[in-house]
């Protein structure tokens, strides 16, 4: 299971032409959906075609992946421009497409406010959409009663993320204890981490030599969600700029903090629950499917 994220943009339809026509924002998600369509298509096929060859009952095939939309509103935008996505997607998702699950605020976390597009994602959780906010990713005091304009600033805006009780937080490395102690321990939000990319933009691993299990091991917050037993899943963020992908990342979690198949099985199915399901067809089948995948792998 996957859920891409991508904000819509305005793009030229051929770089090369002397006379430059415009795709709109409809026509780029559109666009994106007929792909991921296809290739869920392709990949189911795939999926039966190798179960039919399978030479032994200790072979294991991926199982089909399912690729799911996320719209995204790029916090350095203007409130129109995040009016504007935000209308696109809950158009698309009551058209009943299944592919569009939710929306979400991510970008520059220096830019902008989470309190400025507020009624926006106010409107997609009255039509039913799922909401994702990246929240913590900056430095950040513990109270109001913090001195410093920026980090009474970056408190306040994650203390008004809290609050307004997205379906996840993304990031979240960098809250304060006093949010974590006073709302999420009573009222948890589900976390997405994204171990590389922490480690990479907080520069965890600079005075190891670059190594990413010693700077997991100093993560400012993995190591207490795992402990708590608080609701986190493991993700890439940008596999591409990153260069990781899915398995590298639960392998270097398991090697940071000695997780064996156990934790790391309760981790990926205590993930399904966190997925955005608004259509109400994927999460149950993914429990099944992925639960089944781990007894057997456990098994062999």
């Amino acid at each position: 299971y996957v859920e891409l994220r991508t904000g819509p943009k305005v793009l030229l339809r051929d770089h090369k032409s002397t006379d430059p026509q415009y795709c709109t924002k409809k026509e780029y998600v559109e666009t994106i959906i007929n792909i991921m369509e296809e290739f869920e298509r392709k990949d189911q096929k795939r999926y039966q075609h190798e179960l039919k060859e399978k030479k032994t009952t200790h072979e294991f095939i991926r199982l089909p992946l399912v690729p799911r939309l996320i719209v995204s509103v790029d916090r350095s935008g203007t409130f129109d421009q995040a009016t504007e996505n935000i209308t696109l997607a809950i158009e698309m998702f009551q058209s009943g497409n299944n592919m569009v699950v939710g929306v979400e605020l991510g970008g520059n976390p220096t830019r902008n406010d989470f309190r400025v597009f507020q009624p926006a994602f106010e409107t997609a959780r009255k039509e039913g959409l799922p909401i994702a906010i990246h929240c913590g990713e900056v430095s950040m005091g513990s109270n109001d009663a913090e001195k410093n304009p920026a980090l009474l600033k970056a408190y306040q805006e994650a203390a008004a993320i809290i609050q307004f009780k997205p379906d996840r937080l993304g990031h979240a490395l960098l809250l304060s204890d006093s949010l974590m102690d006073t709302y999420l321990q009573q009222n948890p939000i589900p976390i997405e981490c994204c171990p590389t990319s922490n480690i990479m933009t907080l520069e965890l691993a600079l005075h190891h030599n670059g190594n990413l299990i010693d700077g997991m091991k100093i993560h400012p917050q993995l190591s207490k969600w795992l402990e708590i037993g608080y609701p986190v899943s493991i993700n890439t963020d940008d596999s591409g700029l990153f260069c990781t992908n899915l398995t590298k990342e639960y392998l270097l979690v398991a090697k940071a903090y000695d997780l064996g198949a156990t934790e790391l099985s309760d981790i990926t199915m205590n993930s399904i629950e966190h997925i955005f399901d608004p259509h109400g067809e994927t999460k149950s089948r993914l429990k099944i499917d992925v639960s089944e995948r781990i007894k057997k792998m456990r098994a062999s």
